[in-house]
Order: C-alpha cells, then structure tokens, then sequence
C-alpha cells in the first residue's frame, strides 16, 4: 500500500492505465477469460453477452447478460441471471501480470435456490466447494501472492424457490445480498430481504435480515456456522397469508429473532417471537395486547428432527411452557410383507411444503404446562378476538395444568388435565356477575390415523364424548367443565363444552330467568335478540363454531318458555307467552306448543323460520286464535299515547322508526275461531295467509257468516296510503234477516247467494264505500222487502227469486238488468243506489206497469210511473201508502 500511494506507485497506475487505454485486450477474449475465471471459482458454466472495460471510477468490467448455470442435477434452468454486473479490478493484481477480481457488483440479479429430489440444495455445493478452494482472504494482506476471494454483492435482487422443477410462490425480493472471505478459513454472508408470494398481492410482510458465518470443511454437515435472523415490521395478517394462503382475521406488529450455531448436525437454536397490539381486524381497541414467547431447541440435519424444545410465555403473574421434540413421518416399506408403514426420521424441506397443504403437522412429542396463569391476561386476549365482549367485562381466576401430545406412525395419542380455578366474572358496572367456581380441564382424543379427508368432513366424524358434547373422531380436544353455572343470584345451571383445533362447542343446561340470559348473552358478546321481556326459560342449548374465517357462532338446542311477558316494537299490546317450546336447529327456528295470550285473543300453533339469512326471508307459522276483531287490530297496531307499563323499565329507551310488521315476510295457515268485523261476525274462519311487507294476501278464505258460508281471497295493502282493499268469492245462503239486524231494521228477510269481485281503498268505512269499485252477481231467494208495498197490493213485496248483476263505480252502485219474482207478477228491476242520492230505481211488472223507488232502504218511496210507448221517460205519481 505505501508503495501504491507513492510518486514511483502513482506512476506505475498512470502507465498501466494508459497501456489499457492504448492497447486494449480483444473483447472476445477478454469475456471468454473472465467467464472461465468466473466458472472455475463456482464449478458452474458461465455465459457473458458481452464486457466493457471501465476506467473511472475504478479500473473494472461492466459483464452485461451473465448466466451462472445450475448443477444439471438442479435442472435445466440457470442459478443467477443478471443483465448488469460491475466487476472491480484489484489493481495490485496488475502489478503481478494477472486481472484478478476485488469486487463483483450485480443489479437486480434474479436468483434461483433450488431443492431436487435426493433433498439436496443447489446452494449446497456452491458452499462446499468455497472451502475447497485455496483462495486468500477477501480483505488480504498486501503481500499475500494468492488470488483473494472476491467480494461479492447484490442489489434489489429477486430470490426464487424450486422444489425440483416446481417453482413455489414463495420468493425474496428487493434483497440486497453479500457474500466474503472473513478469514483464511471462514465466510460471510448477510441479506434484507422482503418476504412475499407470488400469488398474492402482499405490502406489509415485513424485512427479513440474516447475517451468517461459517468455517471451511469438507463436509457440509460438519461446518460450524452461527447465523443471526431478524424479522421485523411484519404485519400479522400478511404474514399468516404469506405462510398459509390465507389472512387468518388477525392484526398486530411480529418480530421474529433467532440464533443459531453448531454444525448442520447439531444447531443450536435460540429464537423469540413477539407480537404487539395483537386484535382481530375488525374490533378497535384502546387495550394494547402483546404476546411473546421464548424458544431454545436442537436441530440435527442427519435425523432432521427439532429435540429440546424448551418454550416459555410469561401471562401476567404465571407462565405458559413447551416442552418436547418435533420430527417428520415418511413412508417405508416392510420387505418381509411389502406393506408401507410410518416412520418417524424428523423435519425437513417436505415439512415446510405442508404448510400450503394446510398446516399436516409432523411427529412430534410434546408438553404444554400452564403455571398460575390468569384468568384477567387470558380475557384481555379474547377481547381482542372477539366482537361484542362488553368492555368492562373482568376475570378472576387462575389455570393450572399439564398436557401431553404424541403422534408417531399416523396415530396421535393425547392426555393431560387442569383446573381453572374460582372463576368469575363481572361486567354492567358490577352489576351482573357469572360464577363458575371450579372448571375441570381434560385433554383428551381417540388414537386413530388423521388424515386430510377426516379434517376435511368434521361433521361426518362425529362421536359423543358422554356429556352430550361432539368432538371430531380422531381429532384432540379439550373438554371444559362441567361445571355450575350462576348468573347473579339465579339457580345454578350447568355449564360446559369442548375445543379442538378446528373448532369449539359449549352447552348450558337449566332453569334462568330471561333477564339473566340476556346478561349471559351480554356478558359472553354472543349475538342475540334481546326483547323487553321477563319470564323463566328451561335451557338445553349449545354453541358452537369453527375458528377459520372468525365465523359467527351457531346455537343449537331447546328452551322451555314459562310465564314469559314481553313487548315489541310496532306492538301496542305486550305479549304474555304461558308457555312454549323454543327450537333452535341448524337450519331452522322454530316456536313450537305456542300459547300466547295478545289483549283478549289467546293463540296457538308453531312458527318457523330460516336461519343465517338475509332480512328477505320468510317464516312459516299454522295458529290458532279464539277471537280476533277489527278493534282488536286497531288497539295492537295503531299508534297512540299511552302510560309507560312497568315492563317497560327493561327497555333502555323507546325504539323509534318503522314498525317492523311492516317488513314482515310469511306464510301460513291463519285459523280463527270467531272474527268480529264490526257488526258482522264470522266463525269457523280458515285461510292460508302471506304476508309481504305490509301486503296481506288470504287465499281460500273459508267462515260462517250471517248464517251462511264465505269462500274466497282478499287481499290488503296496508303498506301504501290509504290502505287497499282486493277480493272475490262467492257467498252462499246468505241470511238478509241477519242483515237486517246488523243495520238495526228488518228491511229485508230470506236468504241470498252472491259472487263478487271488489276494489278499493280508504282509511274508514264511508271512504271504502266511496272508492269500492266491483261487480256482485246475487241470487236471493224466498223472502221479502219489508218497507215496499207495490200500490193496489196488501203486503210488502214478496220474493220468491230476485236475481240480477250489481256494478259499483265510486260508491254508487247500479243495477241493470234485474228480475224479481213475486206473488204478483214477474219485475224488471234496473236503477242504481249511493250513499249520497239514495234509491232511483224502476221496477216494471210484466202487465207493463211501472213503478218507481226512490228514498232509502230504511225509508223507500215507490210511486206509480207513466212510460210511454218506445221511450223510458217515467213521469213522477204521487206516493202510494201502504
């Protein structure tokens, strides 16, 4: 160095520069040299489209288009490609007569890490033969005469991974990467790197940075090597998709450390995990939840098995432990039967290829210990995992316990147990409190071969595990409880349930007030309906769920309703449930033995509905009410001031808004034993009902009126303004007494058959009657029109058949072709008759003798009329008096 910097120095570098200016090496053979340099340190063919020689800033060659190929046992394709390589000339290596390389600079190189079928790595043999190659240090003393080990870089470089000729998604880029001699017999090399998937658009997986050493050795498995990893800035979320294709719903900052040293056959591994803010996506938290852990193992390359495991978690005042070995399962084969059997040779690349299978997990053996952990640190974690949870819910309490793991030759084997200890918990203020005391933990499984296909049908698998719970066959669980359950000062229920690893079930037996149910509810964030009601319930239900997606919860069970009392909005009148049976099924809800009491109508039957759907669906319901009346409607669902019920206290304060019958989907059968529409009555009353967002449809209606029979369809839009009115149907011997009464006068008697059809609307009776607009076809037989006495005649008019086509326009209704028999002749009837003009009509006796009515039904005037021959004038006569 000090002859480099000196005058004489100096001018050895200008001479030789300008020599290289002046007479410059033939390019072809210039690329060709260094190509071979290049091949010869690596063992590999090296190809270069093409090199320039470059004076400042440094003496050196820009290599445009170099290919190191792989090892042919790697494949066909190559290990490096990079179209940009600055290759720095050492210039005392001039002095010497020779080009020897300082540093070899690539930009945006893509790299290929390769792994063929015999499990070897590409990288491998590159590393091997560095040791063998008696290269000086990169940073070599100046009188050291043999070539140095370049030093080697690369910039925004893109890392690929093969699994023999398959390229896996999984890749590094932006990775800066450098590679040295440190000593005469050790390397270095480090990387940063961005972690990401092919297949996935990932931003946020973090940095990975590795610094690595290693010593010269002829034989891979015995080179000591240290290596330092750090992963850092990952976001969780991203990273679970990263590993397992898929975003696991989790959030939270995870670093990653790790130490590890020795030799391929015995490395000795320190690592750290650590999480912060740890939540599910969709819940925002001001709690700040942080989970780390702790891990020391030894990993062999010759029996590629993790042994030594020693993990530990401090939760608050007690800690978590993991103790055990993990190795891997492959296939052998009995020479002496030919049959393949299981067995266990420990971890290597295979393994990590079962993560994108979905997590197959390999051999392992291992002990999870639970020392003093607390119920409050644990609870801090789910309010972070689950929605819904009231915010001042706490815990106290402590778990203790020990479980073991196993699963060798296909078969998995699984014991241990534990207690959860004075369990409690508070939320309301303080005011509501769940007591569990003592909670018995017991982990327990079948041993029996797993398999994807069993993992893939839980439901298929399904056997009971004696407390009425269902666990997947062959699957570990863990069963909680049973234990008591007591909401406040309730009785005690019983309470318990299972999780595995796909998911969790949990049951709750016994006698609770609803309030308190509701508080359960409210207290575990479980969605639910809770009405403004009290009464007692008699529970046999479970919820359960599977853990991927953060699915909803699914309940399933009985509850017996007793004394039940409760409000609804849109309801004027509070509903008083003496008993019914509520069932909850996977696909299905029902009420079931109904006996419901609304004002002074009791009804009974069932309703159902669909679950986990959309508010368009539409329940199925077949009651029974004893009486039903327009008043009844009227003091239910019209709107009016009223004094607050003490029941209402349940309610935090009145909803507001629609009533939600008017979004109500349903069909069903409706039977009523008497209907009251004002005066009329009808009993026997029978129609299959739907009802659609405040449109009420009747098809086959079916009662016994006036002392004859209805049969038709109405239907009634309530969900416009005013309300609209539809029917048709036939009405069979019809009792006009009874009509006469309902209008407190015996204008008519005998009986009558009709078939109508009929449209209107309005808010009353006279606005109905104003905007009615149909047709009544009439048959009426066998009586007589009390208040018309036909002049000449000594009685009121008799029918023995009075038929005819009614038409109604706007409340008038008009008759134009009717025939009337009576004892005295054969009558044309034509005319019309409103509720403003009253009675106009003509009755023409077949004599030709014509008469006009006009006046009420109540109060008719008939009066001789004179009708001239090929006219229809009728001249007014004076009234004729009876």
């Amino acid at each position: 160095m000090k002859f480099l910097r000196s005058r004489r120095g100096l001018a050895v570098i200008a001479a030789l520069l300008v020599i290289l200016f002046l007479f410059r090496p033939g390019i072809q053979q210039l690329r060709n040299r260094i190509g071979k340099s290049i091949g010869s340190a690596l063992g590999r063919r090296v190809d270069i489209n093409d090199v320039h020689l470059r004076i400042l800033p440094r003496p050196g060659f820009d290599l445009e288009g170099l290919v190191i190929y792989d090892d042919p046992a790697f494949g066909a394709e190559p290990m490096i490609r990079a179209q940009d390589v600055f290759a720095a000339i050492r210039l005392r290596s001039l002095l010497r007569g020779r080009i020897e390389i300082a540093k070899m600079s690539a930009t945006e190189p893509s790299i290929n890490v390769v792994r063929n079928s015999q499990g070897r790595w590409n990288l491998a043999g590159l590393i091997e033969r560095n040791a063998q190659i008696p290269a000086a240090p990169t940073q070599k003393a100046a009188s050291e005469s043999r070539p140095a080990f370049p030093y080697l870089e690369a910039t925004s470089a893109r890392i690929n991974f093969k699994i023999g000729q398959e390229k896996k998604s999984y890749a590094l880029t932006d990775a800066d990467v450098a590679l040295w001699q440190d000593s005469e017999n050790s390397w270095g090399a480090r990387m940063k790197a961005q972690p990401v998937r092919t297949d996935f658009n990932l931003t946020d997986t973090g940095r990975l940075q590795i610094d690595a050493n290693w010593q010269r050795s002829r034989n891979l498995r015995l080179t000591p090597v240290r290596l330092t990893l750090a992963w850092e800035n990952g976001q969780l979320g991203q990273i679970t998709k990263l590993v397992s294709g898929r975003d696991r719903g989790f959030r939270g900052a995870i670093t990653l450390t790790a130490n590890v040293s020795g030799t391929p056959e015995a490395l000795a591994i320190e690592s750290r995990v650590k999480i912060d803010g740890l939540r599910r996506y969709d819940i925002v938290d001001s709690r700040n939840v942080n989970v780390a852990t702790s891990c020391t193992g030894k990993y062999s390359a010759a029996s590629k098995t993790l042994a030594d495991i020693a993990c530990e978690s401090p939760v608050g005042g007690g800690t978590i432990r993991l103790r055990g070995s993990v190795g891997k399962e492959e296939d052998t084969r009995d020479v002496s039967t030919g049959n393949v059997r299981k067995k266990t040779v420990g971890i290597d690349t295979a393994t990590l290829r079962s993560v994108e299978r979905g997590f197959d997990y390999p051999a392992y053996d291992l002990t999870l210990i639970a020392e003093n952990v607390p119920l409050a640190s644990a609870l801090a974690l789910f309010h972070q995992a689950k929605q819904q949870l009231p915010g001042d819910l706490t815990a106290t309490g402590a778990v203790e316990g020990e479980f073991h793991a196993a699963r060798e030759g296909g078969e998995t084997e699984v014991s241990g147990s534990g207690m959860a200890s004075d369990v409690h918990l508070v939320s309301n203020g303080g005011k509501d409190s769940i007591t569990l005391g003592d909670v018995p933990l017991t982990l327990m499984g079948n041993r029996a071969v797993t398999s994807s296909l069993a993992r893939a049908k839980p439901k298929a698998n399904a056997v009971s595990d004696g407390m009425g719970n269902e666990a997947e066959r062959g699957a570990a669980y863990l069963r909680i409880g049973p234990a008591s359950l007591q909401v406040n000062t309730s009785s005690p229920a019983s309470a318990g349930g299972w999780i595995s690893r796909s998911g969790y079930r949990f049951f709750l037996r016994g006698d609770l007030e609803l309030n308190n149910l509701f508080r359960l509810e409210s207290a575990l964030g479980l969605p639910a309906v809770r009405p403004a009601a009290e009464g007692d319930a008699k529970l046999d239900v479970s919820i359960s769920g599977v853990w991927q997606g953060l699915a909803a919860p699914s309940a399933l069970g009985t509850a017996q309703l007793r004394n039940v009392r409760a409000e609804t909005h849109g309801l004027n009148t509070p509903i008083v449930i003496p008993s019914a049976t509520v069932v909850l099924g996977p696909e299905t809800f029902s009420m079931q033995k109904l006996s419901v009491q609304t004002g002074s109508t009791h009804w009974s039957g069932s309703i159902a509905a669909p679950r986990h759907c959309s508010p368009a669906c539409a329940f199925q319901f077949d009651l029974t009410a004893d009486r039903l009346s327009a008043e009844d409607f009227a003091e239910w669902f019209i709107p009016h001031p009223a004094k607050r019920p003490w029941y209402r206290i349940l309610n935090t304060g009145d909803p507001e808004g629609p009533s939600p019958f008017m979004a109500l989907r349903a069909h069903g059968v409706l039977r009523v034993a008497r209907l009251e529409l004002k005066k009329i009555q009808a009993t026997d009353v029978v129609t299959e009902l739907s009802v659609e967002r405040g449109k009420f449809t009747m098809t086959g209606l079916h009662a016994a009126m006036l002392h004859g029979i209805h049969q038709g369809s109405w239907t009634v839009d309530a969900a416009v303004r005013p309300p609209r009115y539809q029917g048709s149907g036939t009405l069979e011997n019809i009792s006009l007494a009874q009509l006469g009464a309902l209008m407190n006068d015996p204008w008519i008697i005998g009986s009558a058959d009709g078939k109508f059809d009929l449209d209107t609307s309005g808010g009353s009776s006279r606005e109905v009657l104003d905007n009615s607009d149909g047709t009544l076809r009439f048959e009426m037989r066998n009586g007589s029109l009390a208040h018309i006495q036909i002049p000449g005649t000594h009685a009121p008019l008799s029918v023995y058949r009075f038929d005819g086509d009614l038409r109604t326009k706007k409340g008038v209704w008009e008759l134009s072709d009717g025939r009337l028999e009576s004892r005295d002749g054969l009558y044309h009837v034509t005319g019309t008759a409103g509720a403003e003009n009253g009675l106009s009509f003509v009755l023409t006796r077949s004599d030709d003798q014509t008469w006009s009515l006009t006046g009420t039904l109540t109060n008719p005037h008939v009066a001789p009329a004179n009708q001239e021959r090929g006219g229809t004038e009728v001249k007014a006569a004076s009234d004729v008096k009876p």
